[in-house]
């Protein structure tokens, strides 16, 4: 029985070294380079060396997240944010349209991310076109970058870089 545990173990002992979360290289039958963590036991592989900087943990002051911030959208437009210490909150986007979109809620932070629930959004297209809603929708504002009077935050796939004024 130990016997066959141990030729188990040695006929698994190449596979092993593809473990740890590393990335390799290698040709397909077509000749095209390709790129994963489990290359074919046959092909010949090349482990890709990743390079980089790991970015330092984000710590965020529930305190200093109140009072008002403005700053730019990665997609253009401007962003003013009213933050509340008493958990309320006010935001304003004018987009690079010139359509505007706010709404008014309450926050809480969890980690690094502010989670609002609104109680009404409006939206006014750049032609003036008004869509409001009363019903309660959450965002959620993933921080990034903070130090008390900047901050760089994710709303989806847009990113704002806001300063406090």
């Amino acid at each position: 029985m130990i016997r066959l545990i141990s030729l188990i173990l040695l006929a698994c002992l190449p596979l092993m070294s593809f473990a740890a979360g590393k990335i390799y290289t290698w040709q397909d039958e077509n000749g095209n380079t390709v790129y994963g963590d489990r290359p074919p036991v046959q092909a010949e592989v090349t482990e890709v060396a990743i390079q980089g900087k790991k970015k330092a943990a984000v710590e965020v002051d529930e305190s200093a997240l109140a009072g008002e911030w403005f700053g730019r959208g990665n997609n253009g437009g401007e962003v003013k944010m009213s933050i509340g210490d008493a958990g309320n909150i006010v935001f304003t986007q004018t987009k690079a349209d010139q359509s505007v979109y706010n709404y008014q809620g309450v926050w809480t932070l969890e980690n690094t991310s502010i989670i609002v629930i609104t109680e009404f959004t409006q939206e006014i297209s750049s032609v003036g076109k008004i869509k409001r809603s009363v019903e309660p929708v959450q965002v959620i504002y993933t921080i990034t970058s903070f130090d008390g009077t900047d901050m760089q935050f994710l709303a989806g796939p847009e990113s704002f870089t806001a300063s406090k004024i």
